[in-house]
């Protein structure tokens, strides 16, 4: 009984949340997620994804969209950081892919994002940078054989993707 007492002076009943509102906290998180652009890039290319997180972030803020970036929103602290990437892919609306020189010589990673984003059919874009559909495909290795030309936009066309997600967020409302 001395227990119970302690533990309601400690914490009163009025400080725990009311099952409504744990409820309306997960169906923010759930649009939050719905809502969720996964940008994935070369860690050299990190100043231009962080161009594109804030034009995308800017441009569809009546929306509530967020764009993640490793760089920004990575809990560097994670023990798996690969099962997180997987999982943010899966958590998104769309998956932007800022394909570089730089994705060419070292975008593993990447590639393997694109795998999930596949696997976990999310809407995906590639935005080429300093870099042309031909010259992607032309190499013998290194490039996954499902990047398909549709696919892909020059990153000066960054705004017509913004457009189309845009357009693909009012169709699911």
């Amino acid at each position: 009984m001395a227990n119970n007492l302690i533990l309601r002076k400690t914490w009163p009943a009025a400080n725990f949340p009311a099952p409504e509102t744990l409820a309306t906290c997960h169906q923010r998180k759930d649009e939050m997620i719905k809502n969720q652009i996964f940008i994935s890039y070369s860690g050299h290319d990190e100043f231009e994804a962080s161009l594109l997180q804030y034009a995308i972030e800017s441009s569809l803020k009546d929306k509530g969209v967020k764009a993640w970036t490793f760089e920004r929103d990575q809990n560097l602290s994670e023990k798996e950081i690969a099962g997180s990437l997987k999982n943010k892919v899966k958590e998104s609306l769309a998956t932007i892919f800022l394909v570089s020189p730089n994705t060419l010589n070292s975008g593993a990673t990447q590639w393997m994002e694109l795998a999930y984003s596949d696997a976990f059919d999310i809407d995906t874009y590639v935005l080429l940078h300093h870099l042309e559909y031909k010259e992607l495909k032309g190499r013998e290795t290194g490039v996954p054989p499902l990047l398909l030309s549709s696919q892909c936009n020059p990153a000066m066309k960054w705004s017509s993707v913004i457009s189309q997600i845009n357009s693909m967020i009012e169709v699911q409302k």
